[in-house]
């Protein structure tokens, strides 16, 4: 009885996860994008992929930007999926 138990609460967390991939991951994302998320993952925590810009003087143009229209601290970083520059949140 217990084994049926630790089956179902291994579906029940599997069907869980699709489903929350499937909600707030891009279904049409590439292979060896990460799932993971936070201010290194290459997608928002929405599921869309995160602006990428070719230099890092790009990128820190922009993160001044939008320093000064939020006044939120921003980062720059090279993405180790994608390897173009990010922008996200300290």
């Amino acid at each position: 009885m217990i084994t049926i138990g630790v089956l179902l609460a291994g579906v029940a967390l599997l069907i869980f996860v699709f489903y929350w991939s499937g909600r707030y991951g891009d279904r049409a994302r590439g292979s060896g994008t990460s799932l993971r998320r936070g201010p290194g993952a290459h997608t928002t925590f929405t599921g869309r992929t995160k602006v990428a810009y070719e230099t890092r003087d790009e990128a820190e143009a922009r993160a001044r930007s939008l320093m000064k229209r939020d006044g939120a601290p921003m980062s720059v970083y090279r993405c180790a999926t994608c390897t173009k520059w990010h922008v996200g949140h300290e």
